[in-house]
């Protein structure tokens, strides 16, 4: 079992974990106390600002989840038609970790400043 093998079943569980905090779409249970969601000074400011964030996060990260399982399943193929060699392998693993670690700091910073948005205007009261 290669690298690439290894590091697509190590991240199935993270992909899973991608949908976590959007599964309760209903909006009645106040998740900012759980353990799941984008947990910024921003996001944990306002139940608003942490729905907000949420909303605008949840098509983005079923995207990167979508991405990073074509790319999984991709690399895995490639693993076993090509016979790749070690280098080769865990350069595919590094680019797989760059990519969900890249893909979850872009979505995370773009969920706090949409949150940051919310509590100025709830300040502001407009």
């Amino acid at each position: 079992m290669g690298p690439v093998l290894m590091t697509a079943i190590l991240t199935l569980p993270a992909l899973a974990l991608l949908l976590v905090p959007f599964h309760d779409e209903s909006g009645a249970a106040d998740s900012r106390n759980g353990l799941a969601g984008l947990r910024t000074r921003e996001t944990l400011a306002s139940r608003e600002a942490w729905d907000a964030a949420h909303a605008w996060a949840r098509g983005p990260m079923r995207g990167l989840a979508l991405v990073m399982a074509g790319v999984l399943a991709a690399a895995v193929a490639a693993e076993a038609a090509l016979d790749l060699p070690e280098p080769a392998g865990m350069a595919f693993a590094l680019a797989q970790a760059l990519l969900l670690v890249g893909g979850l700091a872009l979505i995370g910073r773009r969920a706090h400043l949409v949150a940051a948005r919310v509590n100025r205007e709830l300040a502001t009261g407009s």
